[in-house]
């Protein structure tokens, strides 16, 4: 069974600038070099990321990016940020509006089938979108463009082995969702995305192939750009570590995924992956690191 790894995929450093110290040696008039200092480039720090922290709005069985301008063609779907997000939605009917997210001026469109527990909806307490930085050098990575849609897993996953999330609760992580959680728990759900775009198309026929997954922490030269890198986190409310029942409006746990359809400001997008990514730092849903400001 391979589960791909939410971390992101980082190479080994290999640039070392060398500082020489030179000692004249007095009597013979020597020169001699002092010891090579390693330089990490870029700067090694523990994070390099942003998210957008939200809540559910509503639901439909709509997909604007799959089913565009078809109400009611999908299996339902549960919605953060955007309220208005539905089957005629477009980037740019998103930007400007309203938003359930932690920042005003993020009214993108997160979306992904609506979990059931023996049948009645089970919504998650407080979605969490990162973006954070896939390739080494995080210096690198650039905003979301304009008008870009992503498509992130697949409702047509065959089975477990196939899901590349992973499931969690306390004591637990793994590619299914477990027979139980201990009390008090609640049950997260996790998929990342790749990261590099081809920097052409704002989406594709598949809405996934106009990106590509790092390589060796670089992006490939036919995806060159790197972009944030999407990671959701859903923590599912349990009752006494029930988790009978469970299933996607998509179907088995192994079905879920998201679709993001970029709704930022393009100016507060731009400062807060310079400012938070690019920068170095780890910024909560307001866009500010209160250990590194």
């Amino acid at each position: 069974m391979t589960i791909r790894s939410t971390m992101p995929r980082f190479r080994p450093r290999s640039r070392y600038l060398t500082i020489a110290g030179v000692l004249i040696a007095l009597a013979g008039g020597v020169a001699v070099a002092g010891p090579a200092v390693a330089a990490d480039d870029p700067p090694r720090v523990p994070y390099h990321e942003m998210h957008a922290d939200c809540t559910v709005n509503h639901t439909l069985s709509d997909d604007p990016i799959v089913f565009p301008g078809l109400p009611g063609a999908s299996h339902n779907h549960s919605f953060v940020g955007s309220p208005t997000t539905n089957a005629n939605s477009t980037p740019q009917s998103l930007v400007g509006g309203a938003t359930s997210c932690q920042d005003s001026l993020d009214a993108s469109g997160y979306w992904f089938p609506t979990l059931l527990q023996r049948g009645v909806p089970l919504q998650p307490d407080q979605p969490t979108v990162y973006y954070k930085s896939g390739v080494t050098d995080y210096r690198t990575v650039k905003p979301f463009p304009a008008g870009f849609k992503l498509l992130v897993g697949d409702a047509h996953t065959p089975d477990v082995a196939h899901f590349e999330g992973n499931w969690q609760c306390t004591g637990y992580r793994g590619s299914d969702i477990p027979a139980s959680c201990p009390a008090g728990s609640s049950l997260q759900v996790r998929l990342t995305a790749p990261s590099c775009w081809d920097g052409v198309h704002l989406d594709s026929t598949d809405h996934k192939s106009h990106m590509a997954w790092p390589v060796n922490g670089s992006c490939p030269v036919d995806h060159p750009v790197p972009l944030p890198m999407l990671e959701i986190k859903l923590p599912y409310p349990l009752r006494n570590g029930d988790t009978g029942g469970l299933a996607y409006s998509s179907g088995p746990s192994y079905t879920f995924h998201y679709d993001f359809m970029n709704g930022w400001d393009p100016a507060r997008q731009a400062y807060l992956v310079s400012y938070c990514i690019n920068g170095g730092r780890q910024c909560n849903g307001f866009g500010v690191d209160p250990k590194k400001p």
